[in-house]
């Protein structure tokens, strides 16, 4: 590692070596790291509006609550928060502008669930207030709709009636209006833009619905096992209901998002490779280096076996200091990232740096595969090893 060799070549080599294994563990870190604090980003956004546990009908949209089994769900001792809920897509209208997007029809339990409180940007957390309903919608619809809260005009709710009755066809619309109270942002386009919380009763009469749902949403005491009590749900339920987790709710973007990460790590894993192939070269060349040295042991009596174990060992200790500095490195510029925010995301609004999250099992599947990869580097020159430089015709 240390000892100056009769070809200099061979220390500038195996310093690059090193390098490349620091450089590459290094990207590793930092790479997954934001990858980490995007999805925590993302999980912490879709937490505002995803309850922890969510029951829809398998066939249909809607389904009535009022039945002995849900009265028992409602009653259970591991929930603190049951709530009905109603969505529907609708038009909304204010003066002339239109725009379309999902009504959520809630009771007023739900807003304590969902701690919408806390990403409010403007106006007052309400739905009722004496004769008047309210409206709490995205930051991206209000600004589609171009609509304020200190605005006193109403916004106009529509949906296709029901039926083909004479009134579905002479007035296709149902309409109610309500009034804007205030205006939250979570940052997600998927949910400023698409979401608007109104009164339950309000979507029931919109979509002529007495008393069934689309979802009952639930949240559960702390300490409840969140995967033993959907496991009670869906044997209690049936396979009339599906019942979802907050990753289930959204398991096609945790599947990409997943998969993107994977393809990340898998090419920063193979650049590695590539850079890998300098410690190759440099125990080659090393064997090459000190073949009057390998002759002098083999003359004492040293097997091939452990004498390639020397070799190996050597690219061991390349890779591991390699992979100490790089993770230090990586884990040091991901600190800084955190608490100082370098890297900087212009024009967002939800958060203005690159999010960044160390998760431990992310270093140590990192540490493995740069041991593995420098083993693998290692062993390679010492396996096909021409077996004349050794002048032995037997282990």
């Amino acid at each position: 590692m240390l000892s100056k060799n009769s070809k200099n070549v061979v220390n500038i080599i195996s310093g690059i070596a090193m390098v490349g294994v620091v450089v590459g563990t290094t990207a590793l870190v930092v790479v997954l790291s934001i990858f980490n604090g995007f999805d925590q980003l993302i999980k912490s956004i879709f937490s505002y509006f995803d309850s922890e546990i969510k029951i829809t009908a398998v066939e249909g949209k809607q389904f009535d609550p009022n039945t002995d089994i849900f009265e028992q769900i409602k009653n259970d001792e591991s929930i603190i928060h049951y709530c009905e809920v109603v969505e529907e897509i609708a038009l909304f209208r204010f003066e002339d502008r239109q725009f379309i997007a999902n009504i959520k029809g809630v009771e007023e339990e739900y807003l304590e669930m969902a701690n919408i409180e806390e990403i409010m940007y403007d106006g007052d957390l309400m739905l009722h207030d004496g004769n008047f309903d309210y409206t709490v919608i995205g930051r991206g619809l209000a600004f589609n709709l171009g609509i304020a809260v200190n605005f006193v005009r109403p916004i106009y709710i529509s949906v296709p009636r029901k039926g083909r009755s004479s009134a579905a066809i002479l007035n296709p619309f149902r309409q109610k209006h309500v009034y804007l109270s205030g205006v939250y942002a979570v940052g997600q386009q998927e949910v400023d833009d698409q979401f608007a919380l109104i009164p339950i009763d309000v979507a029931r009469e919109l979509l002529e619905m007495e008393t069934n749902v689309t979802s009952i949403e639930l949240a559960l005491a702390p300490g409840v096992d969140q995967k033993r009590f959907q496991r009670k749900l869906e044997r209690l339920l049936g396979d009339d209901f599906k019942v979802e987790n907050q990753y289930q709710q959204h398991e096609s973007y945790y599947r990409i998002a997943k998969s993107e990460r994977f393809f990340i790590f898998l090419t920063l894993s193979f650049i590695l490779v590539i850079a890998s192939f300098n410690l190759a070269s440099s125990i080659s060349m090393l064997i090459l280096d000190k073949k009057k040295d390998i002759n002098i042991l083999l003359s004492l009596g040293l097997t091939r076996k452990k004498l390639g174990l020397i070799f190996l060992y050597e690219g061991w200790l390349v890779s591991t200091i390699g992979a100490a500095i790089g993770m230090t490195l990586g884990v040091l510029i991901s600190l800084g990232q955190m608490h100082f925010g370098w890297l900087k995301i212009p024009g967002s609004f939800v958060i203005d740096h690159y999010p960044v999250e160390i998760r431990i099992p992310s270093l140590i599947l990192i540490a493995v595969t740069v041991l593995v990869i420098g083993a693998l580097a290692s062993w390679l020159p010492v396996k096909f090893l021409p077996k004349k430089f050794f002048q032995l015709q037997h282990n």
